[in-house]
């Protein structure tokens, strides 16, 4: 085992954030975990004794709320990565394309409004061939996802009842609200009131709502705990990609992001995705798209963080006393919903990784999925290494 100092962990609020991305991610942050477990991280649950090397926030949407549930629920890394890979040491039963791919609706879908024709302006022909896409929600529902898991993993109904702080992320489809499902009733950030949290949420039902991703997966209906009307929510990258103001949100020191968005770079043996049709080109335009919410997001953080900096450095200059400069920029960081002080660790595959991106999106395949653990492992002591050289 390679030695990494952890000094910097210590005694420190982590935060664990996973992206979605469907096998591919979920084996990627698997691998990024079984990392973090071997350098002497511990993912807390119900049945640990407190550590100074804790991770004891976990936020995931999609694939990520997945393998958040797991790790919350007190799987370990390892214990994840057999069943994934079908080991002979697997402990608990293993995800399948049957849990996968169900056709069952958790509940009848309310009576439509007939004013929407979206193909009426089609040829005749057109409008034939089309009309089942305005009949249908999705190819697919995540109830056989929801039932693996009530059967297999989650041994608790609520997060309430978890040790472990866990916080789901999902997309309203009928709003542009951004749902939280957690323990905490947390107000909507001052920059961003279309965020909410919801309590009272079963676990299995926030993380089926959170990866159902369109059109594949219809939107999965969650009745409202407070005004008692069912709501529907889809995949909660939609509307962020990687929700790490919840670690902000949750006064955490330290927040470890793992994501496998990484667009195409040109690579010569490869070429221009132009040669590979229209599968690549749509990936690679959702990556563009995604990409560009990450990273704004940290440049978002590195301009606040120096703002803060900036102020606090002038204030000084001019003898303000202590007490003031730290009450200032305590607002300063509300108003931002910002910690200036959160350490941010992103791990995510190099440009220069190319099979990455080419890697299939839904393989249970553990060969594939066994690859993308170990590329998920390698690039986190990579990362790692870069951090603790300074």
């Amino acid at each position: 085992m390679e030695k990494i100092d952890t000094t910097l962990f210590e005694n420190k609020k982590i935060s664990f954030v996973l992206s979605g991305g469907v096998v591919k991610a979920a084996a990627w942050h698997l691998g990024v975990a079984l990392a973090l477990q071997e350098i002497g991280l511990n993912f807390h649950h119900n049945k640990t004794e407190a550590n100074k090397l804790d991770i004891k926030t976990f936020i995931g949407s999609s694939a990520g709320a997945f393998v958040s549930t797991l790790l919350a629920s007190g799987f370990r890394p390892d214990e994840i990565v057999h069943s994934l890979l079908k080991t002979k040491d697997v402990s608990f039963k293993s995800l399948t394309y049957n849990d996968m791919i169900s056709f069952r609706t958790p509940i009848k879908r309310p009576r439509k409004s007939k004013f929407y024709a979206p193909f009426s302006d089609f040829p005749f022909y057109l409008r034939q061939l089309l009309r089942p896409l305005a009949n249908i929600s999705g190819v697919f529902s995540t109830v056989g996802v929801a039932n693996y898991l009530k059967e297999n993993i989650v041994t608790v109904q609520s997060f309430e009842d978890l040790d472990a702080d866990l916080f789901v992320v999902a997309s309203n489809l009928d709003s542009t609200q951004k749902v939280i499902f957690s323990k905490y009733n947390y107000p909507a950030p001052p920059n961003n009131p279309n965020i909410s949290y919801y309590t009272k949420t079963p676990i299995v039902e926030a993380v089926a709502a959170s990866m159902s991703v369109p059109p594949l997966y219809s939107p999965y209906p969650i009745k409202n705990h407070h005004t008692k009307k069912v709501e529907y929510f889809i995949d909660g990258d939609i509307r962020d990609t990687l929700s790490t103001h919840i670690a902000f949100d949750h006064g955490c020191d330290i927040a470890i992001s793992s994501w496998t968005h990484t667009p195409y770079h040109y690579q010569e043996e490869i070429g221009s995705l132009i040669n590979y049709g229209i599968p690549a080109i749509t990936i690679q335009a959702i990556y563009l798209m995604i990409e560009k919410k990450i990273s704004q997001s940290r440049i978002n953080f590195n301009l606040y963080k120096e703002l803060i900096k900036s102020t606090n450095d002038y204030l000084k200059s001019q003898n303000i006393p202590l007490d003031i400069r730290k009450n200032l920029t305590a607002l300063m960081e509300k108003k931002l919903n910002f910690r200036s002080n959160t350490l941010m660790i992103d791990i995510y595959p190099a440009t220069s990784d190319y099979q990455i991106f080419y890697s299939r999106f839904f393989s249970l395949n553990p060969q594939l999925s066994s690859e993308m653990v170990k590329k998920g492992y390698q690039r986190t002591f990579e990362v790692l290494r870069q951090l603790n050289r300074g």
